[in-house]
């Protein structure tokens, strides 16, 4: 059991969505807001700790981790945080939608994934802190360290528990066990937060991951670090194929589908945009 901190598995849709409680003296942190449809679960939740001042950490955009953000305005007033990189998408679900749509025009059906998509999310909610690099918080029994992590999206981060020897991470680190290719905004972003993490969890001797879609933590450095090299191996093998199959020409369509037969995915949205992260890598335009 990791001290002062709990994992609120929300269940959903064959998946499950985390919300991480981090209790100080007197204030509450809680990571993601999770999915709209569980707002009364997170609300119960929260209503059994007792503190004065509610942080409410945003690890990245997507509507599985802000769904219930309005509540908790509309309840507790609480203080938003989320990186610079994120601002814009969380305060405007509008341009959120339309900035995802653009990323496989040929894919989706604009209409029609608009509606699906803004039926996960209630109201927006203003950003009182945002930052570029890294925010520390003060619990008063511990400090917490929010850094940038980008790769899965541009405004993805991380939190480092140092007291507690725990690592809160969202989509960085994936088991790949979801039925989909993992969703990665920028490839180069990507590997270079994964080794950066790899540094850290060195580093600091962190001994505790947690992230958004696996039901328990992760416990042991070495595990940790075994991880972070499997999402490094599985990421340069998904570069390979994809290398492949531009060279013979296939398009980013084809190529996604290809990586989910070799892969035995479903074709989503996030091969697309995985691939197309790929394809516009300073690595592939150096090669």
């Amino acid at each position: 059991m990791i001290e002062n901190a709990k994992i609120l598995n929300m269940y959903y849709s064959g998946d499950v969505a985390n919300s991480i409680f981090l209790n100080g003296i007197e204030d509450l942190v809680l990571v993601d807001t999770g999915v709209k449809e569980k707002r009364d679960e997170l609300l119960s939740e929260i209503s059994k700790y007792n503190f004065k001042r509610l942080y409410v950490i945003l690890t990245h955009p997507h509507a599985d981790h802000i769904g219930n953000n309005y509540a908790l305005k509309d309840k507790y007033n609480p203080i938003f945080i989320a990186s610079i990189n994120s601002k814009k998408l969380l305060e405007d679900y509008k341009y959120q939608v339309n900035n995802i749509i653009d990323k496989a025009p040929n894919f989706l059906d604009s209409n029609k994934f608009r509606k699906f998509y803004l039926g996960f999310l209630d109201k927006e909610v203003k950003i009182d802190v945002s930052f570029y690099k890294e925010l520390d918080i003060d619990l008063g029994n511990r400090n917490l360290k929010i850094i940038c992590v980008p790769g899965h999206t541009m405004g993805s981060i991380g939190i480092v528990d140092k007291k507690n020897k725990l690592l809160i991470l969202s989509e960085l680190l994936f088991k790949h066990s979801r039925k989909m290719i993992i969703y990665i905004e920028d490839y180069d972003k990507y590997v270079e937060s994964l080794k950066n993490i790899k540094d850290i969890v060195e580093k600091e001797s962190l001994e505790c991951l947690i992230t958004s879609h696996d039901e328990e933590p992760f416990s042991g450095n070495g595990k940790i670090l075994s991880l972070v090299q499997f999402n490094l191996d599985y990421i340069n093998k998904l570069s390979s194929s994809v290398k492949a199959l531009y060279r013979k020409r296939y398009s980013v369509e084809e190529i996604a589908k290809e990586l989910c037969k070799k892969y035995k995915k479903d074709y989503t949205l996030d091969s697309i945009v995985t691939v197309k992260s790929i394809l516009n890598s300073n690595k592939l335009k150096n090669n």
